[in-house]
């Protein structure tokens, strides 16, 4: 844009924003979250800044819209990160609406969450119900996360 602000939905590759489109899809939303990056130097440093807003669901008013804002250095990590947090956040403040899904499994900020601990106490129920969903996410977020981890360590090194 005017401002050299890039925005995207981040669906033009496999990874975390297309596996939060797919949840928050499967949840109702009509359409998904736009990502908002810039990059810029800082002390001689290449760094970006991504932010990404889900709006309040136009079903369900009460649902708190998720709000994220990711830096780093590279757009593409900071995209994965947005959505790795906004998934996090979306599986944490609405359990009931993930606790049968495979994103029921998501990992949580607090492991000691009593709702989380349910959930994966309840895995063998997820798995019967869709063994081979359950596989396929997982596989698709072990690999999203995977990637970040090279890209963020080869950064680093």
């Amino acid at each position: 844009d005017e401002q050299g602000h890039i925005h995207s939905a981040c669906l033009h590759w496999e990874g975390m924003p297309r596996l939060l489109w797919e949840m928050l899809s499967a949840a109702g939303y009509p359409h998904p979250p736009v990502y908002e990056g810039i990059d810029f130097v800082e002390r001689g440093v290449r760094r970006c800044t991504v932010r990404m807003a889900i709006p309040q669901h136009p079903l369900h008013p009460h649902w708190p819209a998720i709000f994220t804002q990711v830096t780093g250095h590279r757009l593409l990590d900071c995209w994965e990160r947005a959505a790795t947090a906004a998934l996090t956040t979306f599986c944490e403040q609405h359990p009931l609406e993930v606790a049968l899904t495979p994103f029921g499994l998501f990992p949580a900020v607090d492991e000691a969450n009593p709702l989380w601990q349910d959930r994966m106490n309840a895995s063998h129920i997820i798995a019967a119900l869709d063994p081979a969903g359950i596989v396929r996410t997982l596989a698709r977020c072990m690999n999203a996360m995977y990637r970040l981890q090279v890209v963020q360590g080869n950064a680093i090194a």
